[in-house]
């Protein structure tokens, strides 16, 4: 019988600057060395090398679009495509340029799958778990992996990570995400919006919950119920999911991940030591007693 062929998709790894320089950045790089976080040293080798290591062992991802970086900033031994765009432009700009660039090579995915370059306790295991959610969920123009809340933080004590809490479990975003063509398309305002109410949630530096996102969210009258059942503590997920899909017009799904390596990114000075120790449990053998 012919092996039956499993459904791919585009991967888009942001990997750039930001507009203003954090102070990750500035602690563990005081001297400005590297354009981006993706390009630190991390365990002898590049932090980004961790990530795409992973992505590329999953048979559901398809190429690789490194968007933020050049061919002149990271060289790899393996194919990638470098998408032409500021290194600090706006994040809903990259992905723009990332789709007009998939649309000028002939592709027209229904899904793009987009990951960071800091989270290099990813697994291939865990990717191909959202993968396979994907395709189980036909129709779907937004999918949001999500972490519960006590997996992180059994592994990554006050972890400050962004909260939401459901009355089925408090959880928090995870590495990959997806979105249709025609979301980055028609969603361009909204996408930067979230982006940068997200910033003022990372300055905070802290565990907190979704204030400044759901202030965003509360301006589209349809989101309204959902936001008083979270207020009251019974909203669900699949609440969520239905409300948010309703409210920008945009059929949405939460992928439940239970690995606190697909949750944990590098945005505080302090990641850096606990990442560092997590990855050499777990992918390098190393015993922490």
């Amino acid at each position: 019988m012919a092996e039956q062929k499993v459904h791919s998709y585009p991967v888009f790894v942001m990997c750039g600057e930001d507009p203003r320089r954090r102070k990750m950045m500035a602690v563990l790089d005081p001297e400005g060395k590297y354009k981006s976080k993706a390009l630190l040293p991390f365990l002898g080798r590049r932090l980004i090398d961790w990530q795409l290591e992973e992505l590329r062992r999953s048979p559901y991802a398809a190429d690789l679009y490194l968007i933020g970086l050049g061919a002149e900033d990271a060289a790899f031994d393996f194919p990638v495509h470098y998408v032409p765009v500021a290194s600090n432009a706006p994040f809903a700009d990259k992905l723009a340029a990332g789709l007009d660039y998939l649309e000028v090579q002939g592709e027209n995915p229904d899904l793009i799958v987009i990951s960071s370059c800091d989270t290099p306790g990813i697994r291939t295991a865990e990717i191909n778990a959202f993968f396979e959610a994907l395709a189980a969920c036909g129709g779907v123009e937004f999918a949001i992996s999500l972490v519960p809340e006590d997996v992180i933080e059994a592994e990554f004590p006050g972890s400050g990570r962004v909260v939401a809490r459901f009355r089925d479990g408090p959880v928090i975003p995870g590495e990959l995400y997806a979105l249709s063509p025609r979301a980055i398309r028609v969603g361009g305002e909204v996408i930067r919006e979230l982006s940068q109410r997200r910033r003022q949630i990372d300055r905070q530096k802290r565990k907190i919950g979704m204030g400044p996102i759901l202030r965003f969210v509360a301006r589209r009258p349809r989101t309204w119920g959902l936001l008083a059942k979270y207020a009251l503590g019974t909203a669900t997920l699949a609440d969520a999911e239905r409300g948010f899909g309703a409210a920008f017009g945009c059929p949405t799904r939460g992928v439940i991940i239970s690995d606190a390596g697909f949750g944990m990114d590098m945005d505080l000075p302090e990641d850096y030591a606990r990442l560092e120790a997590f990855v050499r449990r777990t992918k390098l053998g190393d015993r922490v007693d």
